[in-house]
């Protein structure tokens, strides 16, 4: 039985008209409650929640809007070309109503590899088994120090003990034969725990070494974090790792009950690293990209785009993954190389230089922008610059009549509030899509910095941006 949504499109923008275009406010949870009955239990959501990750999406928004039987016929695949730990991809194959294939593009290697693990039903019954097999890895006496990370200042980020533990841990899983899909689900439990093990403020998303004294107006708070920084001398590593084993076990055992999943029906995977231009690879173990044999993609081969793209100079994805990074295998050459090449990067050379984008909304802001700061406003070209490139790549992939959903947050730069969903939508028009419809949705979760030397501001809502492809 197909649960319907108490709206349509035709009548959403039928509101979003007679307003001017302005953004209709919507709450996106309560409006998916409905199709909470008996298909889609609100609490199994927590699937998202294997593994932390900054700036996810509110998984009731692609809930409800690829619920809305206006896109009953759109059942080919989606696409999710910044597809972060998977949200969006994990709600189009667990959908009440229309469960859709899924492929997604995501640059950060950790946030390919949560998505992988929360996207891949396993055997939950043999993982007790398997975790007897790592505990005797564990315990043997190995020479463990070549799976040490090798890093400026490991150090200063985790005590002595820390550091031998996570190595022993590390050199289990690599001994385990298994195949990629539970190693990959172990290198998942190992990470989370890298943040709570080390030296690193736990209130604060990027790395930033804990100094509890910054707390003291906060008695509890502060003891807290004492507490916290004690037990990271001596961490309890294989009873932190453990813990989070059984936790996500008890996530992933909803993947189970779709059984289009287990027998490979409806499936998503992660096939690339690049919205500019994205190709097929092939994703193995711990989130690593093989594009040895890439393929491109057809062109009008989705019906569905749907993605949240990076933030306006808001959010450090690369820096806050780093030392989960450096624990799986990626080296500090490695990171900075992700780091530079991410849309939204505040790394940008000197020598750039800045062209105009002929869309003058754009090109108005750059330009008040740089004449405050040439490397502020060279940020925002760069930004820009770079989104334009995701439309066109999107347009082409994207069918004739098919949607593109784009979920975008606003902020402010050198203290002007730009409101960036309008200038991705004119973006979005410059390049071919018809503005369809803009939501406007509170922000009920703080899994993001969204206060960032004081000139970023409080990220208070998103906005959804509906196009079409005519």
């Amino acid at each position: 039985m197909i649960v319907k949504t108490q709206h349509n499109i035709k009548q959403l923008i039928k509101k979003y008209r007679a307003k001017d275009n302005t953004p209709i406010v919507f709450d996106f949870k309560k409006a998916s409650k409905d199709l909470w009955d008996n298909k889609c239990d609100k609490d199994n959501r927590y699937i998202n929640y294997i593994h932390y990750y900054p700036g996810r999406i509110y998984p009731y928004i692609p809930l409800y809007v690829l619920s809305l039987n206006d896109f009953s016929h759109l059942n080919g695949y989606l696409l999710d070309p910044f597809a972060g730990s998977g949200t969006i991809l994990l709600e189009s194959i667990i959908n009440p109503v229309f469960k859709r294939n899924a492929i997604g593009v995501e640059i950060n290697p950790l946030a390919r590899l949560i998505s992988k693990v929360k996207l891949t039903p396993i055997d939950l019954a043999t993982v007790p088994q398997l975790m007897k097999k790592l505990h005797i890895l564990y315990l043997r006496k190995a020479d463990t120090s070549n799976y040490i990370p090798t890093f400026k200042n490991i150090n200063l980020w985790f005590f002595n003990k820390a550091i031998k533990k996570l190595a022993k841990l590390k050199y289990a899983i690599e001994k385990l034969n298994v195949s990629v899909d539970y190693k990959d689900f172990f290198w998942v439990c190992f990470s989370s725990i890298i943040r709570k093990v080390s030296k690193a403020d736990p209130y604060i998303p990027p790395p930033v070494l804990l100094k509890p004294e910054k707390y003291k107006n906060n008695p509890n708070k502060y003891q807290k974090l004492k507490n916290h920084l004690n037990r990271a001398e001596d961490p309890e590593v294989w009873n932190l790792f453990e813990t989070g084993v059984n936790k996500n076990l008890a996530k992933l055992g909803y993947l189970n009950n779709f059984e289009e999943l287990r027998t490979g029906k409806i499936k998503a995977e992660i096939i690339w690293y690049d919205a500019r231009c994205i190709k097929r690879g092939q994703l193995s173990e711990r989130g690593r990209i093989d594009i040895n044999q890439t393929k491109k993609l057809p062109l009008n081969s989705f019906d569905i785009i749907f993605t949240s793209p990076p933030y306006l100079t808001a959010q450090k994805y690369i820096r806050t993954s780093k030392l989960e990074l450096l624990w799986l295998g990626y080296s500090e050459k490695d990171i900075n190389s992700l780091d530079k090449t991410s849309i939204g990067t505040e790394r940008i050379p000197s020598k750039a230089r800045i062209t105009e984008l002929s869309i003058n909304s754009i090109d108005s802001l750059v330009n008040r922008t740089f004449s405050k700061s040439k490397g502020r406003g060279l940020m925002v070209y760069n930004y820009f610059e770079n989104m334009v490139k995701v439309f066109k790549e999107m347009y082409c992939l994207l069918r004739k009549g098919g949607y593109a959903i784009f979920v975008v947050g606003c902020n402010k730069v050198l203290g002007e509030k730009v409101d960036t969903y309008r200038l991705l939508t004119d973006e979005a028009i410059s390049v071919g899509f018809k503005e369809i419809l803009i939501f406007k949705d509170k922000i009920r979760t703080r899994s993001m910095m969204t206060k960032r030397n004081g000139t970023g501001g409080i990220i208070k809502n998103e906005y959804i941006i509906m196009l079409k492809k005519e």
